[in-house]
């Protein structure tokens, strides 16, 4: 009886100690914790990419999100397949592009109003021409406003590029016989805060016998004579109510044309 009490002793406490890790695994319904760097493919699934018919067909929203989507999904999984998934769709994504660039060419030739080559021509001879004919445009705009228009031609002491800027109106002055007339801010103070004038140099287009407000800045600082003349020929057609500022850098032959953003075009 004694020795049957001892082993009774001795075995309680491996029950006691036992009997709560048996509540723990799968046996008691319990989940094993997910280890937070595995990675399932249900997390990154395999996008489904359809036959080349079908890719075709698609709209381009939905081909670039799957271009997008292949394209992780073969950096992840780095296999042929997917990779190959992958070059499927942007196959469909070139060959849509290059449908819709020889469609665009095909309406521009059909839809001549749609075409900018008419006024805007791209090749050398066509250049040539339209270099040749806003020369002239130019040339008459500014010889027509010798009578109506004169210049005040901004400057002061020390200012080097007065100097420089002198010497190009200087050569406008003898080619077109306009009137220039120079003024020094520091001298007439009064006339540079009139024409909003507080560094030079500056030059001013006036109209004859208009308004105070018949007056525009043609050129600031350092401007080449070419330019000089082209912003003439655009203030002239502004100030003579020829042009909206909206097409102010438009030249007459472009009136109600490709570039005139205020034509009144019928497709």
């Amino acid at each position: 009886m004694r020795l049957k009490i001892i082993l009774a002793l001795a075995l309680t406490p491996c029950f006691v100690g036992a009997a709560p890790e048996q509540k723990h695994g799968i046996f008691w319904y319990e989940t094993p914790p997910k280890n937070p760097t595995e990675i399932t493919q249900d997390e990154y699934p395999k996008p489904v990419v359809p036959d080349a018919e079908t890719l075709f067909k698609m709209h381009p929203k939905q081909i670039k999100k799957l271009l997008n989507d292949t394209l992780e999904y073969a950096v992840y999984a780095l296999t042929p397949e997917a990779t190959l998934d992958y070059y499927k769709v942007q196959d469909a994504m070139r060959r849509k592009s290059a449908a819709f660039t020889n469609l665009a060419g095909y309406v521009m030739l059909q839809k001549p109003g749609m075409n900018g080559a008419m006024d805007y021509p791209v090749t050398k001879p066509g250049n040539a021409v339209r270099a040749k004919q806003l020369d002239q445009q130019i040339t008459n705009k500014i010889r027509e406003g010798r009578d109506g228009y004169a210049l005040l031609y901004f400057t002061q002491p020390n200012c080097p590029y007065c100097v420089q800027q002198s010497q190009i109106l200087s050569n406008f002055k003898r080619e077109t016989g306009w009137l220039i007339k120079e003024v020094d801010i520091l001298r007439q103070p009064e006339a540079a805060a009139k024409f909003n004038v507080d560094r030079t140099p500056v030059t001013v287009l006036i109209k004859k016998g208009a308004g105070a407000d018949d007056w525009m800045p043609v050129s600031v600082g350092i401007d080449s004579l070419s330019n000089l003349k082209g912003n003439l020929y655009r203030l002239i057609r502004q100030l003579n109510g020829e042009a909206a500022p909206q097409q102010f850098y438009m030249d007459e032959s472009q009136t109600n044309g490709f570039f005139d953003p205020l034509a009144d075009k019928k497709i």
